[in-house]
Formats: structure tokens, sequence, C-alpha cells
């Protein structure tokens, strides 16, 4: 779905589903003759009253509409709007409009001018963003509090042709009586949902009037303002589009591993990125406008180049750096015209021909849908994450089992987007948070009045918010054992009572349950119902201790810490092996949460381009293995003898990895620039 939203500058966007084609027949178009309402205000009375009404006559979707409204408790009585949102929150979506508004606006005004009408346009939560009309009109609409911010989507003012737009997603009529609310049967509207790029709604545009106003072409007008901002917000789009991509290229070409560069008809470097200046020019020397030929030998490549059915590059040698690896291709148009070159640069691939154990092999398979971000290395996480995505396939019950900070919420979200569930919601409800009185209403929402204190409109509860989607019930050993008899009740009949209510509504929702306790044991103490424990316990998933996942440390350590120096805007340092060792060597109690403090701690602490045991926090110092503390002070001590084993190390991963760069780099946890600059400082040659 998506939303307009007015702060006195600009719009904002947001989603809505998509449900409306502009191409269908409009299902309430009028005639271009004034007309009634379809309904009058005796047979409106008897239908709020809830009496039987003749209503045969009124148009499906109004009465599908007047049924929500009832659903959702929507008072009929005499009122005006309540509910209204800062404009400054909603800039960057006024922003929007401003850009694609331009004569739309002004042109649809000049059409109502006179007539006793005015312009609204609304996000697709029915929010107002912008009115303009005759001025006795823009009067009449303050008295309902219809103005910037104001929300008349139906859950806020019932039945109205904005908001059973935005629900239906297609052009809508509400006239007279057709209203929910009582206050709004003197006025008729007409609306219509405005799609993205995508196919989904942006927001909405509405004329509206007292009913004895001229509303013989609101519909037309409606319809055709409509798709005008349409065609604007597709060319907004897709020139947002373009700088997007021109960006996203220039990042990629910039960022890749290999090094490349253009070359003109004339062999003239026109563009190379960091990776090949890197490789193939001197410091302080730039690539740009050199000829090619300088570098590389092209002859091969020129044999074929001028035929447009060369699809292959052509390898070819590099006259200053024999041992990189060189491939050559051309680049045609549509009729087949030799364009320019594109030439490659990489460092000779080395193949080390050795057996990979069978958890090496397994590390490369990717993680299942849903948990990609799940980082593990470990055979025994691995086996959990595929269990998890086995469950999320089916409408079972999940229990989820695991010590405090192993990533239980991000398993659950995991299940929710590996299962058929994705495009639905996900709640999560925390048990421990409420008092027990809370819990009911928080779970199963409340109608109006049901208690002091109590919304005036009443609340849909967590259920039914979750409804065709995925409910996490987190610390659910954290509830009340006086409110687990109304879990049990809904988890056994799929349906929930709102406090105060007497009709169960049914709700579909996959459960997901997690904790850090013995469930099994809270039961034999007395403090968690059996019935509700078997209920949960359909398929339990054990999620292990990081202290149990062999290989992990590292891998987590690493990619926390880069993210948060990321964040930090600061350089992300390589960790050191005795930093390392001391990582691997903690048991781990509070499990990853308890690791990410600790490079955060690490991370405030940096002092130079590695983090080393003394960045670490002190507890975790004096759990350091004496290898590693004796290390350290010899570091601190004698800094000649450390600069002498960073230059070894980097002589030995060299001879290793055969003299490349980017095996050794990565080995060493550092990138290549800083690989090369060591290289340099120490005078090694690869």
């Amino acid at each position: 779905m998506h939303s307009l939203r007015r702060d006195g500058d600009g719009f904002e966007i947001c989603s809505v589903p998509n449900t409306y084609d502009s191409h269908m027949p409009l299902p309430l178009s009028r005639p271009r003759t004034q007309r009634c309402a379809q309904v009058n205000y005796s047979s409106w009375k008897r239908f709020v009253e809830g009496r039987k009404s003749s209503v045969r006559d009124m148009a499906q979707p109004l009465l599908d509409s007047w049924h929500r409204c009832m659903d959702m408790g929507v008072d009929p009585a005499p009122r005006s709007c309540w509910d209204f949102l800062p404009m400054d929150q909603i800039k960057p979506f006024t922003n929007t409009l401003d850009k694609i508004c331009g004569e739309i606006e002004s042109t649809a005004y000049r059409a109502i001018k006179d007539k006793g009408l005015l312009i609204t346009i609304t996000n697709a939560d029915g929010r107002v963003a912008r009115t303009c009309g005759d001025l006795n009109v823009l009067r009449k609409a303050d008295s309902l509090n219809f103005g910037p911010g104001a929300n008349w989507a139906e859950t806020s003012v019932g039945t109205n042709a904005i908001g059973t737009a935005l629900i239906t997603g297609r052009p809508m009529q509400v006239f007279g009586a057709e209203h929910f609310c009582r206050s709004h049967h003197s006025w008729n509207c007409t609306a219509a949902p405005i799609l993205d790029p995508r196919g989904n709604i942006w927001g909405c545009f509405d004329v509206s009037g007292p009913a004895n106003s001229d509303h013989s072409t609101a519909l037309e007008l409606v319809i055709q303002a409509v798709r005008a901002l349409e065609q604007n917000l597709s060319r907004l789009y897709c020139s947002k589009l373009e700088g997007q991509m021109t960006s996203l290229f220039s990042s990629m070409f910039n960022s890749v591993m290999t090094g490349v560069l253009f070359l003109d008809k004339n062999g003239r470097v026109t563009s190379a990125n960091n990776i090949a200046e890197l490789l193939l020019s001197r410091e302080g020397t730039t690539l740009r406008g050199r000829n090619a030929e300088d570098f590389f030998d092209l002859a091969p490549y020129l044999a074929k180049a001028k035929h447009a059915s060369l699809v292959e590059p052509v390898t070819i040698k590099c006259r200053v750096k024999p041992n990189l690896f060189i491939r050559a291709m051309p680049t045609f148009n549509a009729s087949g015209t030799w364009l320019d070159t594109i030439i490659t640069v990489s460092e000779t691939q080395h193949v080390r021909h050795y057996a990979l154990s069978a958890e090496k092999t397994s590390r490369k398979k990717e993680s299942p849908k849903g948990f990609e971000h799940v980082l593990h290395a470990s055979p025994a996480m691995r086996q959990v994450i595929q269990q998890a995505a086995n469950a999320a396939r089916t409408p079972s019950t999940v229990l989820l089992l695991g010590e405090s900070g192993t990533g239980k919420e991000l398993f659950a979200r995991g299940i929710h987007q590996a299962g058929p569930r994705a495009k639905h919601p996900f709640v999560a409800v925390n048990c421990g948070a409420f008092s027990g009185e809370l819990v009911q209403s928080e779970l199963f929402g409340y109608r109006e009045g049901a208690f002091t204190g109590a919304a005036k409109r009443g609340r849909v509860g967590k259920f039914q918010k979750a409804d065709k989607g995925v409910l996490f019930l987190d610390e659910v050993s954290e509830m009340p054992l006086t409110q687990q008899v109304n879990l049990l009740r809904a988890l056994e009949e799929r349906a929930v009572v709102p406090v105060g209510g007497t009709t169960p509504l049914p709700v579909d929702v996959k459960i997901v349950a997690a904790t850090n306790k013995d469930l099994k044991e809270l039961v034999r103490q007395g403090y968690f119902r059996e019935d509700l424990y078997y209920r949960l316990n359909v398929v339990s998933i054990v999620i292990p201790p990081l202290a149990d996942r062999d290989g992990d440390i590292s891998l987590l350590a690493n990619h926390h810490l880069e993210r948060l120096c990321t964040s930090f805007d600061i350089p992300c340092p390589a960790i050191t092996p005795e930093a390392m060792e001391i990582l691997n060597a903690h048991d781990w109690p509070g499990n990853v949460r308890e690791l990410i403090n600790c490079l955060e701690y690490a991370a405030n602490n940096l002092s130079g381009p590695q983090l080393t045991p003394e960045h670490l926090p002190v507890y975790l110092q004096e759990k350091a293995p004496k290898q590693a503390q004796g290390e350290q002070a010899s570091n601190k001590d004698d800094g000649f003898l450390l600069t002498q084993r960073e230059a070894k190390a980097i002589r030995e991963a060299l001879d290793y990895h055969q003299g490349n760069i980017s095996k050794t780099a990565k080995a060493l946890g550092i990138g290549r620039n800083t690989l090369y600059a060591k290289m340099q400082r120490y005078d090694i040659q690869p």
C-alpha cells in the first residue's frame, strides 16, 4: 500500500495492497445527471441500530463497507474526525507530490470552481494531505475537521469515498445517507486511488461537496486527474531509478576485486576503476588517457574485435606485469557497430589441489530462504536452521527453546519469511511485558467501554493483527498462570473473544512461541499449564548456545565488528590472532548478544588498525590464555619485534598463497590496499 500525507510542504510514500486496474469497468460510475443516495435516513438508522433494514438496492461495495464499519465498532453518531497526524512527519511525501502535481491540481480546481465543491488529496491511509475549493465549502468542511492530517479512512469516519476507495482499490462514489456516519449525510463525495508504477496504491484523489452541489462530472474529473498524476509519478520514478542505477554502477565499478578499463575505438583508456589503477599504474599516475598498447598486446584482440559475431572475451598478454590475467571484449550497438572495448585485469589464480573436508564443503551451501541473516558455519546451527525451514512450510505451532541471546526472534522471523505466510503480518508479543490484567486485552483486543480507561473505539488485539500471518509469543513462560487458559482456548478454537465482547472472531495464525526457561520443570512446579505446554510443544526447536557452535565465534566477530564500525563511521580493524583466541576461549553465557556488546566495547577503544586483546573488556582479558597475555605484554614492550612478526606473517602468507594478493589479504584479515601499503613499508616483493 502507498500513502500521501500533508505536512504543508510535501508527501510521504507508504504501501497498500493493489486491487485497482485503471482499465477495469468503473463499479459505481454515475450518470452525468444529478441523483440521490440509494438509501434513506430511515433505512440507515435501522441498520446501525441492528434492526432489519431494506438496503437491497444499495450497491454491494457500499453494503460491504457498512458491515466492515459495524465489525470495527465505528461510531455512526454525529461526530467530527478526531484522529490527526502532525504534518511534519510526512514531509518527504509532500515533496514528492509537489514534483508530480504540476498543473493537475490547478486544472482540476478550474473545473470545480463555483460548483460548491472541493478537491482533496490523501495518503493511502486516508490522511488528508491537501485541499482546495470554494471558500464556503472549505468552511463547511472545517466543521467536520476535514483538513490536513485528518484520518479519513473507514476505521476513523466510516464509509466514505476516500476510505472505501482505498480499501477496495477502486473508484467510489458515496452520496448522502450512504455514508456510515450521520454527520456526513449532507455530503456527496467521489474518489479514486492513485497507483504507483508497481501497481500499488500511492494515494487518493477526491472531489466532495454538499449534496445540493453540482456532482454531475465529478467521477470523470477524478479519473482524469488520477491518470495524469500516475503518469507524472511514473516519470519521476523512472528518473530516480536512472539516478540510482548510475550510482549503483559507479559503486560496483569501483568496489569489485577485478580491474576494469574502458577503451575507445582508438585504444585510449577512457575510464579505469581503483583496482586497475593499483595493478597497472605507478603511484601518482593515472591510466585515463593512456594508450592501451603501452600495457597490453592488443593484436590478437583487434584481429577479432571488428566482427559483431564476437561474443566471447579474448585473452591477451600484459606487457608490464606478465603474471596478470587480462581479457578484452568489444561492445556493439543494436546495428552491430563496434563501440568500445572492456578490459578486465585480475591476478592469476593458482589452484591448490587438496580435498575439502565434508564440513568445509557444507559451509558453502546457501542458507534456506528466510534464514540468510543467521550467520553460521557450525554443523549444529546448520541442522537447526534446516529444521526451522522445514517447520515454516506448515501451519503447525513451533516452540523455540534456547538461552537468552541465542537469536530466538531472528529464528521466528526466519520461519515467517521462509513459509507461505511471508506476505502477511509478523506480530511479536513479549508475554512478560504485560501485567495479568492487560494480557487478555493485548492479545485479543477489547470493545468500546470494556473497562475504565479503554480507548473510545476499542482496540484490535495481536491475534487479529497477525491474521493470515505469524504471531511470535516471546517469553511465553512469563505469561501469568491465570491468563494461560485464555491463550489455550484461542489456540484450540482458532478464534478470539475481545474483552467486553461475546462473539468469537475466527483468526488464522501460525504460532511461534519462545522461552529460555525449562517449561517442563515449570509445569512440574505448577507455574505453567500442562495442557498449554503440550499445545505449544508441537514442533520444538532447540537453538544451540554460542559456546556449542564450533567455528561461529570468529565468523560472527568479524561480521559484527565490521557492522559496528560502519555504523560508527570509523575504519574497521583486523582482529589479531591473540584477540581472536581470547574470543574463542570464552564460554559466552550471554551468547551472541554478549559477543556483540564486547565488540562494541572494543570498537569504542580502538587506537590503531588492529583490534588487540587490550581493546577487549577487562573480564575477557583476565580469562585470556597465558600465551596471548604474554605476547600482548611483549608487543607493548618491544614495538620493533611486533613489526618483525608482522612482516614475517605477510611473507609466509604470500608464500603459502603463491603470491596471490587477494587470497593473502583475505587470509591476513586486511584489505588489498592495506596489504600493498605494508608490503611497500617492509620492502616485500610478491
